[in-house]
């Protein structure tokens, strides 16, 4: 047996979200996006293009998404309606998040690490980079 020792990458350790946390995070961040509908959502669209339906949040394990809907009535759509997610927010315990937008290359791009939620939620409606395409 050999005495040579191995470097192994240690996994990051996942946060567990509580019930009321997430509760608490998305009934800030669903009025966030209460107002971004107000403000992107157009009351008689051009039809002959995509247009957005709707916008809301959506946890998948530690993070939360800002989704767009949008919905088509092309004569060639592939889709009536899709989805697009815009912004990522992570999770990292005591109200610390990494923000994260949704580039157009389809990929995520790190914007900024620790920030508070309220912080978050400053950049998206202070940057139109971090807003729903209209």
């Amino acid at each position: 047996m050999s005495n040579r020792k191995v470097w192994m990458p240690t996994k990051a350790r996942k946060i567990k979200i509580s019930d009321f946390e997430k509760q608490y995070i998305s009934s800030q961040c669903q009025h966030l996006a209460e107002i971004l509908k107000k403000q992107f959502i157009k009351e008689n669209p051009d039809k002959r293009f995509n247009y957005l339906i709707d916008v809301y949040t959506k946890w998948y394990h530690n993070y939360l998404y800002f989704c767009e809907k949008f919905k088509s009535e092309h004569p060639n759509r592939i889709l009536d309606e899709f989805e697009m997610k815009f912004v990522r927010l992570e999770y990292k315990g005591n109200d610390k998040f990494d923000f994260s937008y949704f580039r157009h290359t389809g990929q995520w791009f790190l914007v900024s690490t620790d920030l508070t939620l309220k912080e978050c939620i400053e950049m998206i409606q202070d940057n139109p980079n971090f807003q729903p395409v209209s």
